[in-house]
């Protein structure tokens, strides 16, 4: 199961590297105009941005004014943006000062002036609308550089959430969960006094011989199932192998038949549920398989973080 999840993780991790390299291609948009101070520990950067009318027609051509608060060291605070008439091309840019706040004036002919702050808000009154005003407060971009603040926004843009994405990887994950379960659900079958413990002496294709003190019981598998322990220090539930000398435990539901007359006549047939531990005893497949349930269950909470941060665009 293991395996099954690690082949789908990759899978899953290449289709989501295709999605989300697609999705931060470089944006098809053109940038008219753009100014930015700073003031404090704090810049404010704004452009104009839109497609151009000559590509897609004048009906489809759009633009948005954007407004973006950062840090000194460019880490963007907040943003937000405004839609723009058809003719924004013609737009000018500018900004004005408040007491504790810089926003955009985006002036286009034949329209108001549409005023912005990267919190969202339209604040009147802070300068005209139709000419810049003196900033006395305001120093020039020196620490922030707008090329970066610009494609910072278009990643963020550009990174929408993918719920198919999410799905897959949960899907994808679902092989670590049904493995813990099934380890879990051998843990529990294992609990209690074994029916017998002893150690193999001969071995052959669907039975082998268990000593156990003076008794020497021939086990017959058929319905039931095999744990080998000692595998690289793991319990691998399936696994058939049976190696002379080493230890071995039942636990489950057996037919047990004992024939008295002469020695050795006594056989147990493994019934659907029981469990036959090779390798040690049932203490340590028990200790074995809970580890086995935490490493998968580490590891499928691993894959559904990872898949979350992808899906929803955390980071991107």
């Amino acid at each position: 199961m293991r395996r099954m999840a690690f082949g789908f993780a990759f899978l899953w991790l290449a289709l989501a590297f295709c999605v989300r390299l697609y999705d931060l291609r470089k944006p098809q948009v053109y940038l008219s105009a753009m100014t930015g101070g700073q003031k404090g520990m704090f810049a404010t950067v704004a452009w104009l941005q839109g497609t151009l009318p000559w590509k897609i027609g004048p009906d489809k051509a759009h633009g948005r004014l954007m407004v973006v608060d950062t840090s000194i060291e460019g880490k963007i605070l907040r943003y937000a943006s405004l839609s723009l008439p058809k003719d924004w091309l013609d737009c000018r840019l500018w900004l004005e000062e408040g007491p504790d706040v810089l926003q955009a004036v985006a002036h286009c002919p034949g329209h108001g002036a549409l005023k912005l702050t990267a919190s969202g808000q339209s604040l009147p009154g802070l300068g005209p609308d139709n000419r810049p005003a003196a900033l006395d407060r305001v120093a020039p971009l020196t620490w922030v550089e707008p090329e970066r603040v610009v494609s910072a926004v278009h990643r963020r843009e550009a990174a929408p959430s993918h719920p198919v994405l999410l799905i897959l990887g949960l899907l994808a994950m679902a092989p670590l969960g049904l493995g813990a379960y099934r380890s879990y659900e051998q843990v529990r079958r294992l609990r209690g006094k074994p029916v017998l413990e002893g150690v193999m002496e001969e071995t052959d294709k669907g039975s082998l011989t268990i000593r156990s003190g003076e008794r020497r019981v021939t086990v017959f598998v058929e319905e039931g199932e095999v744990l080998s322990i000692g595998l690289h220090g793991a319990a691998k539930a399936g696994d058939a192998m049976a190696v002379e000398g080493l230890r071995a435990a039942i636990q489950g539901d057996v037919e047990h038949q004992k024939d008295p007359a002469f020695r050795g006549g006594e056989t147990m047939r493994l019934r659907k549920g029981a469990i036959l531990v090779v390798g040690d005893l049932l203490s340590e497949a028990r200790h074995r398989l809970l580890g086995t349930v935490a490493i998968d269950m580490v590891l499928a909470g691993i894959g559904i973080v990872m898949a979350t941060i992808v899906a929803l665009g955390w980071g991107f």
